[in-house]
This record gives structure tokens, sequence and C-alpha cells, in this order.
């Protein structure tokens, strides 16, 4: 029992350690985009491969109230849009972008959000 407990933890320690080179020292073109969009209200966070943007705020998408004769008009949650960067560097340092939108109901927490821009 102790060995597997062991062998969890070194198995995380090895797979925190493969995460690529240019990460940690990335080129200064990748460097700036990163800070561009930190300051542009993004929080990014690095990845095995590549370096993940999200926006902090989203544009918030009112949806209009359900109206019927029974129950009156009933309000329906907000549709939250978040920007999503993924950002990868190639071995001449040229930054690579690819951007996605996530759509997020604001009441559900839980299998509320789906990407619908690739």
């Amino acid at each position: 029992m102790l060995s597997n407990t062991w062998l969890g933890i070194i198995a995380c320690a090895a797979l925190a350690g493969c995460t690529n080179s240019w990460i940690e020292n990335p080129s200064p073109s990748t460097r700036g985009l990163v800070n561009d969009l930190r300051l542009e209200g993004f929080e990014c966070n690095a990845r095995f491969s590549e370096v993940e943007c999200v926006e902090i705020v989203p544009m918030r998408n009112k949806q209009p109230a359900l109206c019927d004769s029974k129950k009156g008009c009933i309000a329906q949650p907000d549709v939250l849009i978040y920007n999503r960067y993924h950002i990868t560097q190639v071995d001449s340092g040229i930054p690579g972008l690819t951007h996605d939108l996530i759509e997020k109901t604001d009441d559900k927490w839980i299998g509320g959000s789906k990407v619908i821009q690739n």
C-alpha cells in the first residue's frame, strides 16, 4: 500500500517536469503576446504544451423572458461568452495563436459551458 503511494507521487512529479522548455523560457515575442493579453484582462495559465489565456470578465448576453398567460413572464439566465486563446511556440520562436469562444449559462455550475467556435 505504501509503495503505491510513492509510485503515485513519483508519477506526478515526473509529469510535472514534462512541460515544454519554451514555456519556462519563451521567446520575446511570445512573452510580449502573453503580457499584452494579461493587460487586456485575460488570465493566462501554462499547460503541458501551450499557454491558455481566458478572459476574466465575460460578455453578458441577456436572454429574453419567456411569457405565457398562465405563469406570466419568467426571466431566463444570461449567457456568458468568454474569449479563450491557446498560444504555442514553434522552434523559431514565433508564437502560434488559436482562438475560440466559450459559452456558459450564468446559473449552471455543472455542464453549462460549451465551445462555440474554433
